[in-house]
């Protein structure tokens, strides 16, 4: 049985993002809200460093995170200081709530229509070798589907 279950990564990339966007949303509520930001991209930066490890998927933490970010724009309570203010989080909520619905269709499109796509980089996204060995046993093969 497997012990490590990938789909919470996905979670915890998307809770992590909704917590940034509270942060940008609520802006004028913070005495210091580059601090409060820098507090919150410190642990994300070591989330997405340890993604680099073998046996933790960080495209799945990438993508939490992206989806999160824009979903918690859309989904997210909004306190507005003023007219102008709710017009530019309604304005920003409605260009989130697109790009997700856009990045959501392009990325399913990509998926059925690239099966025999190869990105050499992209290995390197989920663990980097640093020796001959460390990244062997990590069960992440990423290859064409079609025809393998």
């Amino acid at each position: 049985k497997q012990w490590y279950q990938r789909r919470v990564a996905i979670t915890a990339g998307g809770i992590l993002a909704a917590l940034v966007v509270e942060v940008i949303v609520n802006w004028q509520l913070y005495r210091s809200p580059i601090l409060e930001l820098v507090k919150l991209l410190i642990p994300i930066t070591i989330f997405f460093l340890f993604g680099l490890m073998p046996w933790i998927d960080n495209f799945a933490h990438i993508g939490g995170f992206v989806f999160g970010f824009l979903t918690s724009f859309v989904v997210l309570p909004h306190i507005t200081f003023s007219e102008e203010d709710r017009i530019a989080k309604l304005v920003v909520k409605i260009v989130a709530g697109v790009m997700a619905i856009v990045l959501f269709v392009l990325l399913f499109i990509i998926f059925y229509l690239a099966q025999d796509a190869t990105c050499e980089g992209c290995k390197y996204l989920n663990c980097i070798p640093f020796t001959e060995s460390f990244c062997q046993d990590a069960s992440q093969e990423l290859r064409p589907r079609v025809g393998a």
